[in-house]
Parts: C-alpha cells; structure tokens; sequence
C-alpha cells in the first residue's frame, strides 16, 4: 500500500479513528464516544486524532468509513415496485414493503432468453402515472429472467425516465442474483434507501472538506470492501451493515493471521466468522434492511443473541460453544476479538479499532453476476472475457484507480436445473482507490 489512508468507524457506542500510512509507520489510532450526530461524531474523531500531534490527517490521499444503516437511519423512501413477468398468485407477487405502489406487469423472460410476452408498456405506463400522483418518485424494477436477458428493464427504465423525468430508478439486473424474489427485494431496498445514502454521504462529505480533508470519500461495503460515495448513492443496499465484516478482516489484519476465527459484539448480538486470507466466508440470502429477504453479498456469520444491552452471565461459554462451530468449517484458525467483544473476553487491546483499521487496509471491491446461454467452449470463453471486461469497467466506475484494477475471482459453473448450456458467471474486480495522489 502506497497511500496514506484515514479510516473511520462511527459505532453505536464509539466512533474511532485510524491513520494508516505506507512503509512501516506504526498506525496511530484515536477512539471518542459516539453521538446521535453523524457530524459531530466525525468532528470528535478528528479533533482527537489531531491532539495526538503524529497524525496529519489532512494529507490522507483517501478517507474510508464504516458505518451501519441502524447508526445512521433515516426516513426510507417510499417506492413504486415493478415486477415484469408472467401473471402470479397475488400471495406470489411483490412484498409491499418498504412502502409504496407494486404491479405486475407482462413481460420478462425465462432464464434461457425465451420471452413469453412482449412488455407491457401500457402497464408500465399506467403504472408510473399512478406513482405521479402518489407523489412518489423512487422506482425499483425486476423482469424475469434479467440476468441472462434484461433488456426488459431497460425499456422500462425508458418509459419511467420519459413520462417521470428525475425519477430514481433501481434495476434488479445490476444488484442481485438469479433467485427472482431476493432480486426484487434487494431493488426494492436499494431505492427506499436513496435518502439515507444521500444524508450520509453529504454530511461525511461536509465534514471533512470543513477539516480540510480534500481526499476522496469511500464507503465500506457489507463484504468489507469499499466503493466511493458517488457509487453508494446508486447503490446503498450493498453497504447498510458493514461494521461488522471490517472488524472481523481488520481483526485478521492487524493480527497478521491468514486464518482466523474472529469474534464481535455489537448492539444485542454477538457474531463470528472465519477469515482466510483476508476474505471472509461468503453468506447465503438473508434478511437485509427492512426485514426484506435477500442475497447482496454479504458474509457468513454465525450470530448469538441475547435480546438486552449486556450479554448473559454465560456468555463466555455460549460463545466458545460459538466459536468451536466455526473452527470446525476453519481448523487451526486463530481465535480472535474485535469490537465490541475486545474489552467483553479478553480480546487484544487494538481489537477496538479493528473497523476502522479494516476498513482503511480495504480495496475498491464489485460482485458481477450473470446469467448466460453458450452452448460451446469457445461461446463460453468469449461470455466470460466479456463479463470479466465488464467487471473491470465497474470497479473502476466503483472509484478504482484505473491501473490498479485487476479481476480477483472468476467463478462458472452449469445451471443444472436448465438445459445444457445455460451458466452462472460470477466475477470479482478489485483494486485500490483512486486517492488524491498516487
């Protein structure tokens, strides 16, 4: 790493601070009680950070914060929610939460390319007109069959941005996976989600340009990697509970462990997970903001709640009993403490700035996932050299410095459930931010 990096975590209880610089310069670390104010507690940090005299954080080429949607809420957008697919039980069709309009409009495809209609664009436009008059202006769209075909979305987007210009508009197609109901979901949030990433990132912005802080701002995203804040206000869902994966690779990171089995509390919940090599173990679907379910990429924890403000009188033996659970899937992992569970079991006393630390040592990070039919090698190989292209050109967008940009994971494999030739392409690009200088 050749940047000097400032890492933040605004916490519920502390916000604390990180200077990471190049070379073997220690990191120099300040922690202050957090307030209710986003602001105020990014001007505490500093002002603390600035008193130690070895911290010029004022030449940071990149600022990187962490900070979950529950220490930073707002009022979520209500959004009009358009599904593009064959007709469905009422029970089938799309949540009603977060709040809004929903329709089921024909169209879509089937995940091999086949269209059963044509889209019906008198729906779509019956629809966005019913949300002009609702006053609402936030959109989320979902077509069947969008990762291998979404062409669908696309045209509705056109109809939505003619007859609503300015509308915000969230396509499944560039969020979520095959599964058509966590794809719904995960747009549907990402648009409720507008105003929150606006709020943060205006603010985060605010405050440190008042500091003299002129370095770019990323965000960390709930994988523990970063996307710079013009990229989270398009795309918020992927970055509203991100705390805890920084601490847990931050953890590892300041522990100098390859293989790790990290612990952290935070709010009424402890969690675990295994790091190995400085990722952590990939999660399924679940419940993401709002109670909605969901896949956006974020990492498997093992959790252990306890319903109050302080753990369980045995809590220590329920969370070895935690801990030996995920040493059995990470065997001669080291067993770690960050956060909350430093000073609660005894963890190393920088287990306190492992967020921050994290993710100030985290890379600009983006998940591409398709869909795509190729009934020969040569078909495959040309769609995949496409989908990595298109990853790299979205790392970038993600806030990457264009030459540091490289593909980290390609993964491929058969969709067995279809006919030959159908395959589920994922691609992970990478690279380090695009800082102030150099």
């Amino acid at each position: 790493m050749t940047q000097v990096r400032l890492g933040v975590d605004v916490g519920r209880t502390t916000t604390v601070a990180v200077l990471v610089r190049p070379g073997d310069a220690p990191p120099v670390h300040a922690v202050v009680a957090s307030s209710a104010s986003l602001d105020r507690s990014l001007r505490d940090v500093l002002d603390a950070l600035d008193g130690l005299g070895d911290a010029p954080y004022d030449r940071a080429d990149v600022v990187c914060l962490t900070t979950d949607l529950d220490r930073t809420p707002t009022t979520p957008s209500p959004v009009a929610v358009l599904r593009i697919s064959p007709a469905c039980h009422p029970a089938l069709g799309p949540s009603p939460r977060p709040g809004g309009l929903t329709r089921v409009v024909a169209g879509g495809s089937s995940l091999t390319g086949r269209q059963p209609a044509p889209l019906d664009r008198g729906g779509v436009e019956a629809f966005v007109r019913e949300a002009a008059a609702a006053s609402i202006t936030s959109f989320a769209v979902c077509a069947a069959g969008s990762p291998a075909r979404p062409e669908p979305e696309l045209a509705a987007a056109s109809v939505i941005a003619r007859l609503l210009p300015g509308a915000h508009i969230t396509l499944s197609y560039e969020i979520g996976t095959p599964g058509l109901r966590e794809r719904e979901n995960a747009a549907a949030a990402n648009a409720a989600l507008g105003t929150w990433a606006e709020h943060l990132t205006d603010t985060a912005g605010r405050t440190l340009r008042a500091r003299g802080i002129t370095a770019p701002l990323f965000l960390a995203r709930d994988d523990a990697g970063l996307v710079s804040a013009e990229y989270l206000r398009r795309y918020p869902v992927i970055a509203t509970a991100s705390a805890t994966a920084c601490a847990l690779r931050g953890a590892a990171l300041l522990a100098g462990a390859e293989r790790a089995v990290v612990v952290d509390a935070a709010g009424s919940s402890i969690r675990c997970s295994a790091v190995a090599d400085g990722e952590l173990e990939a999660g399924d679907a679940g419940p993401g903001p709002g109670g909605l379910w969901m896949d956006v990429g974020r990492p498997r924890l093992d959790t252990l709640p306890f319903g109050g403000e302080e753990p369980p009188a045995d809590a220590r033996q329920r969370v070895e009993a935690l801990v030996a659970s995920v040493l059995e899937r990470s065997p001669g992992g080291t067993v770690l403490y960050a956060g909350g569970a430093a000073p609660l079991f005894g963890g190393a006393p920088d287990g306190i700035r492992a967020a921050a630390y994290g993710a100030a040592r985290a890379d600009a990070r983006v998940e591409l996932e398709q869909v795509v039919v190729a009934p020969g090698r040569a078909e495959l190989d040309r769609v995949i050299a496409l989908a990595r292209d298109q990853a790299l050109a979205r790392v970038v967008s993600a806030g990457a410095a264009p030459g540091a940009a490289r593909v980290a994971r390609t993964v491929h494999t058969p969709v067995s459930y279809l006919p030959g030739g159908v395959h589920r392409i994922r691609v992970r690009a990478v690279g380090a931010p695009a800082g102030a200088t150099s």
